[in-house]
């Protein structure tokens, strides 16, 4: 972390901690409405009701976990700055340049050490076409 500025870490570290909160509140209003609509009565009046109900149910749930995991990387990032791991690749442990940084704040690799790492994932997966020309 010695690549950051002292300026340069305050910066980061209260995006970090801005975009922690406004996620904080968010997940707490979204209990309180999770608690509002428990406590009503369904009136669902046929079917396509009831799908159109169960989707949005759906979409909030899977909104609220896309929520949970950028809070949970939101949250490990502002412990690597305590640690002082902040801002060094995981894979090659170079320095994060501050612009990545000030554009993904959470950013655990360099952009060459991520587009490599996510090539390599890619090469482990069947390749689709592949499977379509098996069939």
């Amino acid at each position: 972390m010695n690549h950051l500025t002292a300026a340069q870490q305050d910066t980061l570290r209260r995006r970090l901690e801005e975009e922690r909160d406004a996620l904080m509140r968010l997940r707490q209003q979204e209990a309180t409405d999770a608690v509002a609509a428990a406590e009503k009565v369904p009136d669902v009046g046929d079917r396509q009701d009831a799908a159109a109900t169960e989707a949005a149910t759906l979409a909030h749930w899977t909104l609220a976990d896309h929520e949970r995991v950028r809070l949970e990387e939101v949250e490990a990032a502002l412990r690597r700055l305590v640690d002082g791991s902040y801002g060094v690749c995981e894979h090659t442990d170079e320095p994060i340049p501050f612009a990545r940084l000030e554009v993904e704040p959470t950013a655990r690799a360099t952009v060459e050490a991520q587009e490599a790492h996510e090539r390599e994932q890619s090469q482990e997966r069947p390749d689709a076409t592949v499977l379509r020309r098996a069939y």
